[in-house]
């Protein structure tokens, strides 16, 4: 017989009704949270609490061999911070087990599967190093407990928590148990929490498993967001519970956050990302015993630490530049606001040119003040402390193949053709004077490389100064592109007033040398071959013949009139740091036939020149 289907109808309760009906809702929780809890499990506690707090433990090993008494233990591991640190080691977990002959009731399992998931690798901070991770032993004890509980029961079971343990429970309960979950999760294309609910895990979630978890997941995100870009999983990441979670073997989720961005970014990185590494980790320019360096960067290498530190030195030259700024500003110096501009073209140029490798900031505590008013006191950079230098600003600059320290005021710009004394350069120096700088750095760098290892100092003479450091470099074999380094107006001042330097070669490259010479040639980084080729020492290079026609000197010579027409012998002289008359002996006893005088007095490259040069080799 069919049945009519039932009229739908609806009940208004009054509000006086509903309320009752949740005040017995909540009673049933009440009453099923305390179940178990009777007056024999709180003298329990009572009784467990006194011995962690007396250290007096003659009893507890006949103690819990009742059933309550594991309940109790195991639930105050959960609640107690203090009882869980001196009641809870791997000899007490072997204990419990022996004395309940061997199978756990099943409260007391549960607590411990709460445990578990709620601390996970935090276990291991009860126990001292040298012991059994704590984290271990409860994992295995668990999946002991699990294996005799469903001992010659079939498989055909409801998807309850302690069966999806037992059956998961390789993967799922071990070190790596978070990671292959988030794999799982993504090989599935599913959301994280959705794999909470399918493994029974809702509700353990909250835990420190749970968070491993999630940090994970955040990692994978990290490696598919748009190169650069802010997404919501950088604030995550920056949680000390996440950033410090374990990743594998002694790595943390914050070293491996770090490790992606690093290895996506091949340039230079954006202020997004660039700051949440330094957020995470700190400046890496620091000393690498320091605490911080040895906690975050050192597990990184030194390839990525280096790579950050390249990064760094544009964010040092700006802070440089914004010192010497507002100086200028602060202190109404007129001259210091007229010769910006060219200083901060020229150094930004270097940077652009992408030949800054290394720098090394240093400030004076006005100076570091003047800075943090830019900056709303957010100096995170590491800087040295310029002792007696109060208002001054100084930037040690590494461009591989030669060196620049230079400083605000009038203070000299000094440029080498290697590093000039390590304590400019390390990050275990904390403080710097101006002796140091200009007399000590010197000495250090001709002790290092010979006496007569070439350095310059040079003044800021306005429209003169750029031009004496681009010809020392030129004459050591170190080729720049000026026209990046000039504004287009001072460029065409410059060609107009200097032409094009001649670049000198071989090119002059030091190492530390034996002590019977006065400075030699270490292998380029741009003429790999020159290193074996040439030996620099006090030898004059003009006596160098390069074939029967021409001696090494003329072709540098003939070689200079092709890329500044009209030359005169003042400054051919100058930019091959020779002499007038060595230059005239030159023209006249073997270039006649190649170049002509002009009306003016500057010498012209003839046709017969320029094939000369091409026949060897010269230019094509």
């Amino acid at each position: 017989m069919k049945l009519p289907p039932l009229n739908s109808f609806n009940i208004n309760w009054k509000p006086d009704v509903q309320v009752n009906w949740k005040n017995l809702i909540n009673e049933v929780k009440v009453l099923g949270s305390n179940a178990g809890k009777g007056d024999e499990f709180q003298k329990v506690l009572i009784k467990l609490k006194d011995m962690a707090r007396t250290a007096s433990f003659s009893d507890l090993a006949s103690l819990i061999q009742s059933r309550v008494a594991a309940r109790a233990l195991t639930q105050l591991w959960l609640e107690d911070q203090s009882v869980k640190k001196r009641l809870l080691n791997n000899q007490m977990l072997d204990s419990l087990v022996l004395m309940q002959k061997p199978r756990l009731g099943i409260m007391a399992l549960q607590n411990l599967i709460t445990l578990y998931f709620k601390d996970f690798d935090l276990l291991d901070s009860l126990v001292p190093n040298d012991q059994k991770s704590l984290r271990e032993t409860l994992e295995q004890l668990i999946k002991e407990q699990l294996n005799l509980r469903f001992l010659g029961i079939s498989n055909d079971q409801p998807r309850s928590l302690l069966f999806v343990l037992h059956s998961e429970a390789t993967w799922l309960l071990s070190e790596n148990g978070p990671i292959n979950l988030v794999n799982l999760t993504k090989a599935n294309n599913t959301e994280l929490s959705d794999s909470f609910v399918k493994y029974q895990l809702q509700g353990l979630d909250v835990g420190r498993y749970g968070d491993v978890c999630r940090a994970h997941y955040y990692l994978e995100t990290l490696k598919s967001i748009p190169i650069g870009k802010y997404d919501d999983v950088l604030d995550e990441l920056l949680k000390p519970t996440v950033s410090k979670a374990p990743y594998q073997n002694e790595k943390r989720i914050g070293h491996v956050a770090m490790e992606i961005l690093i290895d996506r970014v091949n340039e230079d990185p954006s202020e997004i990302w660039q700051n949440f590494i330094i957020d995470l980790a700190g400046d890496p320019r620091i000393a690498s015993n320091a605490p911080n360096f040895r906690e975050w960067w050192q597990p990184l290498g030194e390839d990525r630490v280096n790579k950050v530190r390249s990064w760094l030195a544009k964010e040092d030259l700006r802070l440089f530049l914004s010192a010497l700024d507002q100086y200028g500003k602060d202190t109404d110096n007129h001259d210091l606001q007229r010769m910006f501009p060219a200083r901060k073209y020229f150094l930004e140029g270097l940077e652009r040119i992408k030949l800054i490798k290394q720098t090394r900031l240093m400030l004076g505590s006005s100076a570091a003040n003047a800075v943090k008013k830019i900056l709303g006191s957010d100096l995170k950079t590491s800087y040295v402390n310029l002792s007696g230098m109060n208002d001054k600003a100084v930037i040690y600059i590494d461009c591989g193949d030669f060196c620049l320290i230079e400083g605000s005021h009038s203070f000299k710009l000094w440029a080498y053709l290697a590093p000039p004394n390590k304590n400019v350069s390390s990050y275990d120096t904390k403080s710097l004077s101006h002796h140091e700088l200009t007399v000590k750095t010197p000495n250090s760098y001709m002790n290092t490389y010979g006496r007569s290892a070439p350095y310059i100092g040079v003044t800021h003479t306005p429209n003169i100064w750029q031009n004496k450091v681009i010809a020392f470099l030129a004459s050591h074999g170190i080729r720049l592109n000026i026209e990046a380094l000039l504004s287009p107006v001072d460029y065409k001042r410059y060609l107009s007033r200097f032409g094009v330097p001649f670049i000198k070669s071989p090119k002059t490259v030091l190492t530390a040398l034996d002590q019977d010479k006065t400075y030699a040639v270490r292998k380029s980084s741009i003429n790999p071959n020159s290193a074996s080729k040439y030996n620099r020492t006090e030898k004059n290079l003009f006596d160098e013949k390069v074939n029967d026609d021409l001696s090494k000197a003329a072709i540098d010579v003939l070689y200079y009139m092709y890329l500044n027409p009209r030359a005169n012998i003042k400054f051919i002289a100058y930019f091959l740091q020779s002499t007038d008359k060595k230059i005239s002996n030159v023209i006249n006893n073997e270039l006649q036939s190649l170049c002509i005088q002009s009306r003016n007095g500057g010498w012209k490259i003839l046709p017969s020149g320029v094939e000369k040069l091409t026949l060897l080799g010269v230019i094509k």
